[in-house]
């Protein structure tokens, strides 16, 4: 009998690669079609460059505050990113003029927490190199609310300040992209995030449960998650997600509803702060229950949310680039994790 050759894994892997891209989709197609993200790309260039055309008018810091809010700054140039256009650049340095030169610098950072927006300043300090920028998200990273070393715990234990809890996480996590060292709080803050989520759908002590806010936690512990791979994150998220398709979905009016005290209101304006986090836990486990779940919740915040000022817009498009990423991405991804698992160690197994 003639002996049998080991299997070279790389070379096996290289050559279902090459079968999938030969027969698989063309290039740029997908076999499941993001619904409404044409509809999406075009409201988000129109909606957007008017908002962008208002920072540029002389109005009031208050005014044009309201403008920025949900992190006008991290929207723009995540546009400049998707479009590859970089007139959008522009409109993101307007938006960083007033949020960071008018606000958090002459605040030092001490801002209320749910002001506390860092990633399109760590965005601009890794673009551009400019030392204001990382002095912002320092100052925020420390002197906002919430995130302050000094804060009692207790303060931010309760699901009401998961908000809070989720944006000074981000913030500690964009403090590191541009060289701060890990906070001690971190850890406690994530237990804190994991603990709002049980105590909305866990344990069911919460005596209000808002959506969207359920949606910010989520934002936060995967991002946290990309960087520490903490097993608890995954199932929490998905406890969270199957309760609230379940429970606060008003299928008609495709959306969730506000919070739990009026189950019949629904809020559009707040899908797609909700739905990459069904992108993403599709992106992670392949189930098509969380495809078509975030297809749906993204479609109807799409055709139905409004987007009259720039604090909806940046509500809007905040998060959801990361929806079109994950769910375009999927595909190459559980390709690649069959093949693994089709390959093992590449050694002969008798």
């Amino acid at each position: 009998m003639r002996p049998r050759r080991s299997v070279n894994s790389a070379w096996i892997l290289s050559v279902m690669l090459a079968s999938w891209l030969a027969f698989g989709p063309a290039a740029g197609a997908e076999s499941d079609p993001l619904p409404a993200v044409k509809q999406w790309e075009s409201r988000m260039v129109s909606v957007g460059r008017t908002v962008c055309d208002l920072l540029g008018r002389p109005e009031s810091t208050d005014q044009l505050l309201a403008q920025v809010y949900y992190d006008g700054t991290r929207v723009f140039f995540q546009m400049a990113d998707y479009t590859n256009d970089a007139s959008w650049v522009a409109c993101a340095q307007r938006a960083e003029a007033v949020y960071r030169d008018r606000y958090v610098l002459p605040t030092q950072g001490a801002v209320p927490g749910h002001w506390n927006f860092t990633r399109g300043l760590a965005m601009d300090y890794l673009r551009s190199g400019d030392p204001a920028s990382r002095r912002a998200v320092m100052l925020l990273a420390e002197n906002a609310a919430f995130a302050r070393d000094g804060t009692p715990p207790a303060w931010t234990m309760p699901a009401e300040d998961s908000r809070e809890v989720a944006y000074a996480i981000l913030s500690y996590l964009d403090a590191e992209s541009v060289g701060a060292p890990r906070r001690a709080r971190l850890a406690m803050l994530v237990e804190q995030a994991l603990g709002h989520l049980d105590q909305w759908f866990g344990a069911r002590t919460a005596p209000v449960i808002t959506p969207f806010m359920a949606g910010l936690t989520a934002e936060a512990l995967i991002k946290y998650y990309e960087q520490t791979r903490d097993p608890r994150i995954p199932p929490a998220i998905k406890l969270a997600l199957n309760w609230l398709w379940a429970h606060a979905w008003i299928s008609e009016k495709e959306a969730f509803w506000y919070d739990s005290r009026d189950t019949s209101a629904a809020s559009p304006d707040l899908n797609l702060l909700i739905a990459p986090a069904y992108a993403w836990l599709y992106h992670q486990t392949g189930d098509s229950l969380y495809r078509d779940t975030g297809d749906r919740i993204f479609a109807g915040g799409v055709k139905y949310a409004w987007l009259g000022d720039g604090k909806h817009f940046n509500q809007n498009y905040r998060w959801s680039f990361d929806y079109v990423k994950w769910r375009r991405t999927t595909g190459s991804m559980q390709l690649h994790t069959r093949a693994a698992a089709v390959i093992g160690d590449g050694r002969d197994s008798d």
